[in-house]
């Protein structure tokens, strides 16, 4: 089965040598938080796997190509810097990783002038995005204007939407997804992919726009030991959802203190229906990003 995990990340290393001090340097203390030493002295749920590891973990867990999603940085000069290294990896290795931008739209001059230069850089969107971290409202004109330049530019844009849940758990920040999905209603024209299920649990009543695909990122962390949603989700919505992993985030705790690729896959494929397959691994990303 090809395989095209559509959320993974990737992070240089002068970030991962120390995550809490970077942060604080350049002002992302969001970030800076959720990947820096945890009070309760458990290990960060972030991997930092170096380029070789990156790749090495891919070809070990059968995956072809890995789109790198940028972070939801808060500053621009943070978003632009990190394309900087996103970029090279993909151009030194354009049969397996593309990348998304990452944007801040709530800073409406720099996330145009991202947009508009993405695609001659080779981003194959922007994203990730965050309301709810990058205080921007997805109904403002200002949204609006980023959501049609993307559209224009044939750029998806990825969203993370947070689980609507009363489960807690460390750095969860809410989002408004009744207003994301709104937005893509608003912008026919911009695809979107909406993160972690588009982060519901309501699948039977869910009835995305044809612009909308879900990702599958974290799946592990988001229903813990239970797989019926890779079962349910793509038999439901089988022209709208995409294999997604959130790695090098660390998605079985308990079983890995590295990072790893190989059990999301195969949890995956073992439980994905055989009908659906295809789409959900790899044909809906292709066509959704033209890849």
């Amino acid at each position: 089965m090809k395989i095209v995990d559509l959320h993974a990340h990737f992070y240089p290393a002068f970030m991962a040598e120390d995550p809490e001090g970077w942060a604080k340097s350049v002002g992302e203390n969001y970030w800076g938080f959720l990947m820096g030493k945890r009070e309760d002295g458990k290990i960060p749920l972030q991997g930092f796997p170096s380029e070789e590891k990156f790749l090495g973990d891919m070809a070990k867990a059968g995956v072809s190509r890995s789109v790198l999603q940028g972070w939801y940085w808060e500053n621009s000069a943070t978003c632009k810097l990190a394309n900087v290294y996103a970029e090279k990896f993909c151009l030194a290795n354009p049969d397996k990783i593309s990348a998304f931008a990452a944007v801040n739209p709530a800073d409406e001059g720099e996330a145009l002038k991202i947009v508009k230069s993405a695609r001659s850089q080779g981003f194959a969107g922007v994203g990730e995005i965050h309301d709810g971290g990058q205080k921007f409202d997805f109904l403002s004109g200002a949204f609006g204007k980023f959501a049609r330049a993307c559209g224009e530019e044939g750029l998806p844009i990825c969203v993370h939407l947070t689980e609507e849940s009363q489960r807690n758990y460390r750095g969860k920040v809410p989002t408004n997804n009744a207003a994301a999905f709104e937005a893509a209603r608003r912008f026919p024209q911009t695809k979107f992919i909406f993160a972690h299920w588009a982060g519901s649990q309501s699948f039977f009543d869910l009835k995305p726009p044809p612009n909308v695909l879900l990702d599958s990122a974290a799946t592990p962390l988001l229903f813990r030991v239970d797989t019926s949603a890779w079962k349910i989700i793509p038999a439901i919505l089988p022209d709208s959802c995409a294999f997604g992993t959130d790695y090098p985030i660390r998605l079985y705790p308990k079983k890995f203190k590295q990072e790893e690729l190989q059990t999301i896959v195969s949890e995956a494929l073992a439980n994905v229906p055989k009908e659906c397959a295809e789409k959900f691994f790899h044909g809906n990303a292709e066509r959704f990003l033209a890849l």
